[in-house]
């Protein structure tokens, strides 16, 4: 019984999750473009910036629907997320990299 509540429980915080569309981008001087997507999990409201399939930015929004910035790093170039809502219901995210608008991330 234990068994099937932990799995319901893990079910539950899988399912609250929302995941952006893939978005690509090209740096400026690079050959070869970059696959960006983003996360977004609405109990414990972590979001998360991936770039080719690796976390790049990870971090927690406030509760009470303040935007927010966070930051990393990919291929040592600083990678940048700001968050706003439009609604409570709707998060979008900019994403930059080395400045430069490289996504914008829906939730």
């Amino acid at each position: 019984m234990k068994a099937y509540l932990i799995a319901g429980l893990a079910l539950t915080m899988v399912a609250c999750t929302t995941a952006s569309p893939k978005q690509f981008y090209r740096p400026a001087g690079a050959e070869q473009q970059v696959e960006i997507s983003g996360r977004f999990n609405q109990l414990s409201f972590e979001h998360q910036v991936l770039i080719n399939g690796s976390t790049v930015i990870s971090g927690q929004l406030p509760y009470n629907y303040d935007d927010a910035s966070f930051s990393g790093q990919f291929n040592e170039q600083p990678v940048s997320s700001d968050c706003h809502w439009r609604s409570k219901t709707d998060l979008e995210c900019l994403v930059k990299i080395n400045d430069e608008k490289a996504a914008t991330l829906s939730f």
